[in-house]
C-alpha cells in the first residue's frame, strides 16, 4: 500500500501541474505537439521512453484490489499504449490526433479530465479527508 500511494502522490502532482500548464498555454502546446508530430524520430524516441515508463509502472504495481490501485494500474496501461501508439502510428494518424488537439472543445474535455484525475490520486494518495 506504501508503494500505491507513493505513485498516487506522485502520479497526482504531475497530472495537476501538467493539467493546469495544459489548460492556460493551449496555443503553446497545440504548436508543441504539432512539431512533436512532424518530427517522427522524436515520437519514436518518446514513444520508446514511455514504453518503457509504462511497463516499469505496471510491473512494479500489478494491483488491482482497491480503486486506487485500479486508476494507477490502468493510469500505466494507458502510458504503455501511447508509447506503442507513437511506435506504429503513421503520420496520418498522428494528423488525426492533432485534429483532436485543434478542436478547443475536445481539447479542454480531455485537459479537465486530466486535471480531476490528478486531483483524485492527490486526494486518495494523501489521504486528505474532507
Amino acid at each position: 500500500m506504501e508503494q500505491t500511494l507513493f505513485l498516487a502522490q506522485f502520479l497526482g502532482v504531475f497530472s495537476i501541474i501538467l493539467a493546469i500548464a495544459i489548460i492556460l498555454r493551449r496555443e503553446l502546446i497545440v504548436r508543441v505537439v504539432g512539431s512533436f508530430f512532424q518530427n517522427r524520430t522524436l515520437s519514436f524516441m518518446f514513444g520508446i521512453v514511455e514504453v518503457a515508463a509504462g511497463l516499469l509502472l505496471i510491473l512494479s504495481h500489478p494491483s488491482w484490489n482497491s480503486m486506487l490501485e485500479i486508476v494507477i494500474s490502468i493510469f500505466g496501461w494507458l502510458i504503455l499504449l501511447e508509447g506503442v501508439l507513437y511506435l506504429f502510428a503513421t503520420r496520418k494518424l498522428l494528423r488525426s490526433f492533432l485534429a483532436v488537439l485543434e478542436n478547443a472543445s475536445a481539447y479542454y474535455f480531455f485537459a479537465v479530465l486530466y486535471l480531476l484525475l490528478g486531483l483524485y490520486l492527490v486526494y486518495a494518495g494523501f489521504q486528505l479527508s474532507i
